[in-house]
C-alpha cells in the first residue's frame, strides 16, 4: 500500500532583515530550517506559510534562492500561503 503524501510547512512570520533580532527573517536563520524540510521525511511538497510586511530586498533574495535550489536539487514542489500579509519580499 502506498504511503500518504507528506508536506512539510515552513511557518515565516516576521520582518525580512539581516541580523537576529527580534524574530526577523534572514537566510542564515531560515537556512537550516528549510534544509529540513526538504529532506526531513522525503516530502511530496513543502508549503510556505507566510505572514510578513517585507523588508531587505538582499535578504529576500538570498532567501527565494535557497528555496528555488532546495526544491530543484530534492525535486519537490513549493506552495506558498499567505496568513495576513505577504507584501514586498514576502
Amino acid at each position: 500500500m502506498k504511503s500518504p503524501p507528506t508536506v512539510n510547512v515552513v511557518s515565516m512570520s516576521g520582518v525580512i532583515a539581516a541580523g537576529g533580532r527580534g524574530g526577523n527573517l534572514n537566510d542564515a536563520g531560515l537556512a537550516s530550517i528549510l534544509h529540513k524540510a526538504f529532506k526531513k521525511g522525503k516530502p511530496t511538497a513543502v508549503a510556505l506559510q507566510l505572514n510578513s510586511p517585507g523588508g531587505s530586498p538582499v535578504q529576500s533574495s538570498l532567501i527565494g534562492a535557497r528555496i528555488r535550489r532546495l526544491a530543484e536539487e530534492n525535486d519537490v514542489p513549493v506552495f506558498a500561503f499567505v496568513e495576513d500579509v505577504a507584501a514586498s519580499g514576502g
